[in-house]
């Protein structure tokens, strides 16, 4: 993606290294967060394939579905 759009870069630039990944989980809570590492770790690695991406904005309070892009390939 950072390719495709190189005025768009991840983190605005803000990081020389960006690792692509996926959030599997988001909590303030440890024990919630020590469960799902437990339960994903034992189905490592995942593969799937991937149709389309959202684009999701935080408004500080809760996430937002922003848009759909569809995947060719």
């Amino acid at each position: 993606m950072a390719d495709r759009w190189p005025e768009a870069p991840p983190y605005r630039g803000r990081f020389a290294d960006v690792v692509p990944h996926l959030t599997v989980a988001f909590s303030q809570d440890p024990g919630v967060l020590d469960e799902i590492e437990a339960e994903v770790s034992n189905r490592l690695p995942l593969t799937a394939r991937i149709t389309s991406v959202h684009l999701l904005v935080f408004d500080g309070t809760v996430w937002h579905d922003r848009a759909e892009f569809a995947l060719r390939g």
